[in-house]
């Protein structure tokens, strides 16, 4: 069942209370007075938190953009963030390294010689036993840009199997090209060839032989980004 989104934001704000103890801390942290949010967590519900005030949350207190917005008791919302609070709940959960590494949908984004773990994603166990994924073979990277929209935004969490490397048509992978990453959608040619499309029609499409081709990977196909794919 989708939930009404006020609320679930309300649920959300009200964790971020307990956490830091105080509205009023709340208040100060995202330049809100603190009688605004005493209207939006009142019994009456006279005030709602608003796209603006709901990034704003999730920028101050350092949460993946559109984390105000995640159910993690629904099937359309297979992760949330770890949290000490959920150390009795994780063992529904797989914990999924989220890199710093970003896949580019734009001229590319280049990557650190190292990547680093930039903490981790718990997914649902029964979602990804359902759609057959292995957690030890999964990643979770973030999508910068907009020539993949509107299938993927600027900001999304991409999750990423990477044993899937042989390219699907019509999938969409992640590609290293001249150490850059990149989210785009492949369509298999004869002869090693791969066309490569983005779903922004102002991104023209473009070939790559993968034989004869330096510095080029699949690094492995997107599962999901805030939806199936």
């Amino acid at each position: 069942m989708v939930r009404d989104i006020s609320d679930l934001r309300r649920e959300k704000l009200a964790q971020i209370i307990r956490q830091e103890g105080s509205q009023s801390s709340v208040a100060r942290k995202i330049d809100t007075d603190p009688s605004y949010l005493s209207q939006i967590m009142s019994a009456k519900g006279r005030r709602n938190v608003g796209e603006a005030l709901a990034r704003r949350i999730e920028e101050r207190f350092n949460k993946q953009p559109g984390w105000m917005d995640v159910d993690p008791d629904s099937d359309n919302s297979p992760y949330v963030e770890v949290d000490h609070d959920m150390a009795d709940t994780l063992n529904d959960f797989v914990l999924i390294p989220h890199y710093t590494a970003t896949a580019s949908m734009g001229p590319g984004e280049t990557q650190p010689d190292d990547d680093q773990i930039n903490g981790h994603l718990a997914f649902k166990n029964v979602w990804l036993k359902k759609r057959r994924l292995n957690p030890r073979f999964l990643t979770v990277i973030d999508a910068v840009g907009d020539s993949m929209h509107p299938t993927i935004s600027n900001g999304d969490v991409l999750l990423v199997d990477l044993r899937q490397k042989e390219p699907i048509d019509n999938r969409i992978f992640v590609l290293r090209m001249e150490d850059q990453l990149y989210a785009k959608r492949l369509q298999k040619r004869p002869n090693h060839v791969i066309n490569i499309h983005s779903d922004n029609p102002l991104s023209p499409p473009f070939e790559i032989n993968m034989a004869e081709s330096q510095g080029v990977d699949i690094i492995g196909r997107v599962i999901w980004a805030g939806k199936d794919l």
